[in-house]
C-alpha cells in the first residue's frame, strides 16, 4: 500500500436557487492541487458562494497483504486473520499486521529511514 494525497472541498451557496446543482452545499474530492485550484477559482468568481473550506486528506491505497512473509494466509476466521494495529508516524502512519501463527509483524507501508514510529519493533 502507499499514501495518496486528496483534497476535500465543500462549496456553500447563499440559496439553492443560485447553485448550479440546485442545493446549498456540494462536496467534491479531487486528486491534484490543479483540480483544487480550479474549484477554488470558480467558487471565488461566483458571488453567491458564501464559503468553500477545503482540507487535505492522506489515504492509504492499494491491496493489503494476503499472507505473512512465512506464507500463512490471512484469510479465514479469527484463528488465521491477522491482528491489526496502527503505528502513528510523521509519514502518516503504518497499518501493522501480526500473524497469529508465527512471530511475523508486517508494517504497511514499510517503515522508512525518515519514519518516527517511536522505537516500535519493525519487521525485517
Amino acid at each position: 500500500m502507499q499514501w495518496r494525497n486528496r483534497w476535500h472541498i465543500t462549496i456553500r451557496w447563499d440559496r439553492a436557487d443560485n447553485s448550479p446543482a440546485g442545493v446549498t452545499v456540494v462536496e467534491h474530492v479531487v486528486d491534484s492541487p490543479a483540480e483544487l485550484r480550479h474549484l477554488v477559482a470558480r467558487a471565488r468568481a461566483d458571488r453567491h458562494v458564501v464559503a468553500f473550506p477545503y482540507r487535505q486528506v492522506r489515504e492509504l491505497v492499494g491491496d493489503e497483504p494476503q499472507h505473512c512473509r512465512a506464507g500463512h494466509a490471512y484469510a479465514g476466521g479469527s484463528a488465521t486473520r491477522p491482528v491489526r494495529d496502527w503505528w502513528p508516524c510523521s509519514c502518516g502512519g503504518h497499518l501493522v499486521l501480526r500473524c497469529r501463527r508465527c512471530p511475523d509483524v508486517l508494517a504497511d507501508p514499510p517503515v522508512g529511514g525518515d519514519c518516527d514510529t517511536k522505537g516500535r519493533a519493525t519487521s525485517p
